[in-house]
């Protein structure tokens, strides 16, 4: 049947009940009560209607909206997707996240449910675009990863105290032997003196920078250099699990579009993860391809996931470790949602885990 033949329940009531004043007021309460902003948009992107709710939500009456480009209201950065997303729609419901103006010149973060309707009589295309507040949602899902985060920074703080603790023992060894060397010999061990402080600067930093809460700053960058800063970093609780972490890129850049620290804080809990998998020691390696899609293995020794299990890993709260908190690689798959990248587990031959992330950008 064609969809814009389409007949619905409540059209068969308001003839059924023969009643204009029902269907007035049932749209009258529609307009006015429902928790999400109406819609019309004709295909030149010029809104032609807009619900009353508007006003609750956008802080606009809806004449302000009425014949005004609907991309005027659209943050610039999402403009590029909203015309992908108009260009895939049909009759049937599409979701998409964007952020839209408010009045007072903030932008809030909203889910916009669409689809295509046709006028009969002119056979003019159109749009109904339903907006959402999604602004507690996402703050609620930043909340998570942030304090997702800050537990993954305390549990590395322990190992990171031995991987300091070493270069400034050689610091200070220099140092006494600088008081009574010649001077020939001094600058061999100012330069391992500058390498020490370097590396506590490299470890020190990357641990303030995941740290740090959440930005959801997406722009262009290099996937190689995360993974690498985030291997040096997590090679110290590696370490004192009797584990080498080898890190083997097929490339040696590559860009992506990403929030930085978020992507940093997948791979640190997916190596964490591998970590904890291998109470026995071993190699983790992690490396990075490019086939059809840009791809990122963690390659474990670890016990392996059951094939009933690799499908609830991602669900809240739910963990095979006595001490987990299930939280890690829901957080994990929520990031990646955002980025276009898919989480899958393999088995890996003939023991362990491999956990691949495909971004499909």
């Amino acid at each position: 049947m064609d969809n814009r033949l389409a007949s619905f329940s409540m059209i068969e009531l308001f003839s059924t009940h023969n009643s204009i004043g029902l269907a007035s007021q049932f749209l009258e309460w529609l307009n006015r009560e429902q928790l999400q902003v109406v819609t019309i948009v004709d295909e030149g992107l010029n809104i032609n209607f807009a619900s009353y709710s508007v006003k609750s939500i956008l802080g606009f009456n809806y004449e302000q909206l009425i014949d005004k480009k609907i991309t005027d209201y659209i943050h610039q950065d999402d403009l590029e997707k909203f015309s992908s997303y108009l260009e895939s729609l049909d009759f049937k419901k599409k979701i998409i996240e964007m952020r839209f103006l408010h009045k007072d010149g903030y932008y809030i973060d909203a889910k916009a449910y669409s689809g295509e309707i046709y006028d009969d009589q002119s056979d003019e295309k159109f749009y109904v675009i339903c907006i959402v507040d999604y602004t507690e949602h996402i703050k609620a899902k930043e909340a998570l990863t942030n304090s997702e985060k800050l537990s993954t920074v305390g549990q590395l703080a322990a190992s990171i105290v031995h991987e300091i603790r070493n270069p400034l023992t050689s610091i200070k060894g220099f140092l006494q032997l600088l008081e009574n060397s010649k001077a020939d010999i001094q600058k061999e061990y100012i330069h391992v003196m500058m390498d020490s402080i370097e590396k506590i600067e490299a470890i020190t930093s990357e641990l303030l920078y995941i740290s740090k809460p959440t930005t959801n700053v997406i722009k262009e960058e290099d996937i190689v250099s995360i993974v690498k800063e985030v291997c040096l970093l997590m090679r110290s609780q590696a370490i004192i699990n009797n584990i080498e972490l080898v890190f083997s890129p097929k490339t040696d850049f590559f860009l992506i579009k990403c929030d930085r620290s978020q992507m940093k804080q997948v791979i640190i809990n997916l190596i964490k993860n591998a970590i904890e998998a291998m109470p026995d020691g071993g190699t983790i390696k992690v490396t990075i391809y490019k086939d059809e899609y840009l791809t990122v293995d963690v390659i474990d020794e670890g016990v392996g996931v059951p094939d009933k299990l690799k499908s609830r890993l991602s669900n809240p709260f739910f963990t095979t470790k006595e001490t987990g908190t299930g939280l890690g690689l829901m957080v994990t798959q929520n990031i990646l949602n955002d980025h276009n990248g898919v989480l899958s587990i393999h088995d890996n031959a003939p023991k362990g885990s491999i956990f691949r992330i495909t971004f499909k950008q």
